[in-house]
């Protein structure tokens, strides 16, 4: 897995600060941080991208992304903006595989739109919130660029 966000307590972290990271026993959660010759034994909660970090007591929470998932989070922030039109777009470059609503269907946040294959993989886009289609951009069998208008909601 290649990491490209690290967010402790909710602030951005830098990955590459210096400290490194090895599990002692992965099975109960005990991992060693190192860094400048220094080390401090923790205990380590969780899967996925959210995890809890204990260091000399205190627990300290933890989300690591892979570049896919932060992407897919801050378009899920974005895509929830209150008012007016709300254009869906592209997260990743893709093959649309099937369109799930047509022109004038009034949907409900979470909402299955639209299926694209992605990095081989087949992603389900949900409706971010309440609306009606106004506008359908794409077909299924249509490969879209990142980015790309898939369809827009009033």
């Amino acid at each position: 897995m290649s990491v490209t966000e690290i967010r402790v307590e909710g602030h951005l972290s830098q990955i590459d600060d210096g400290w490194s990271f090895a599990w002692l026993d992965q099975a109960r959660g005990t991992a060693r941080l190192s860094r400048d010759g220094r080390s401090q034994i923790v205990l380590v909660e969780g899967s996925g991208t959210d995890w809890t970090v204990t260091l000399g007591g205190r627990r300290i929470a933890v989300t690591v992304r892979t570049w896919r998932e932060r992407v897919l989070a801050e378009a899920e922030v974005a895509a929830v903006a209150p008012g007016g039109p709300l254009e869906i777009t592209a997260t990743l470059p893709g093959l649309i595989v099937g369109v799930e609503v047509t022109l004038g269907s009034e949907v409900r946040q979470g909402d299955p739109l639209l299926s694209v294959e992605a990095m081989k993989m087949q992603n389900e886009v949900r409706a971010p919130r309440d609306g009606r289609v106004t506008t359908i951009a794409v077909q299924a069998g249509e490969t879209v660029a990142r980015g790309a208008l898939l369809l827009r909601l009033d």
